[in-house]
């Protein structure tokens, strides 16, 4: 594959940084990417990536989701905003500190549902080789992230008035603009960029366990409506404390 960086003079280090390419590579060459996940399934690689990737894509959406916050702030009372206090949104710099954690724990409990899914099918599921699959197909994530950071950087800051607004429309949530933030949330996952991405992990269930490209779409399919369903509950809590 000519765009693959060959391994340099120190085989470990090579490997890694390959590993790491792979991330962007799967997007023009998923059979290439998830052939050597099969041989080798890679964790660290595509974790450190994603990681930086949702770290930026936070500092960079944090203002327009403090002025969500603070659109909230002002829905309440005097004595209900000072029991809040001053801190802002996004949990601040430890929020920061524990976001490769939490990109952790979601892959975990991705490529877990993704391995009972596999499992139904009949066919003897790999967790460590699907929770590879699922790392490098989460690329699409960061990309439809950062299309959600294009479109609230035109929007401006003086465009939010709530937490609905921090949520760009780019999905099925475009059709519906009255849905509520849960069934709003749950429409905005289902949008180009995660029906691309489940083809992609589809594709990789298909290469590395030997499945139908079909039934590995379908189990991957189920397994992320799943976990868009649990993912959105939050939202619900959300909902229920701003009336929306």
């Amino acid at each position: 594959m000519g765009t693959t960086a060959q391994p340099s003079t120190t085989p470990a280090t090579g490997s890694f940084l390959n590993d790491m390419l792979d991330v962007f590579n799967v997007i023009h060459d998923p059979d290439g990417v998830f052939k050597r996940v099969s041989d080798r399934a890679r964790i660290v690689a595509p974790w450190v990536v994603l990681s930086v990737a949702v770290i930026i894509i936070s500092i960079l959406t944090r203002p327009y989701q403090q002025a969500a916050f603070d659109a909230f702030k002002s829905t309440l009372t005097p004595e209900q905003a000072a029991k809040m206090g001053n801190r802002g949104a996004g949990g601040g710099p430890l929020g920061l500190i524990f976001t490769p954690v939490v990109v952790l724990v979601m892959l975990a409990a991705g490529a877990g549902a993704l391995w009972i899914a596999v499992s139904i099918t009949g066919t003897q599921a790999r967790y460590k080789t699907l929770f590879s699959v699922l790392a490098y197909s989460s690329i699409t994530y960061v990309l439809f992230a950062l299309v959600g950071v294009m479109v609230l950087t035109v929007r401006g800051k003086a465009g939010i008035t709530g937490f609905e607004d921090v949520r760009p429309p780019l999905g099925l949530d475009l059709l519906v603009p009255s849905a509520g933030l849960y069934l709003g949330g749950v429409l905005n996952g289902i949008n180009p960029f995660s029906v691309w991405g489940v083809w992609l992990a589809g594709t990789g269930v298909s290469v590395t366990h030997r499945m139908s490209r079909g039934a590995a779409i379908g189990a991957t399919a189920v397994a992320y409506l799943i976990c868009l369903l649990i993912i959105c509950v939050p939202l619900l809590f959300v909902a229920m404390m701003t009336k929306q």
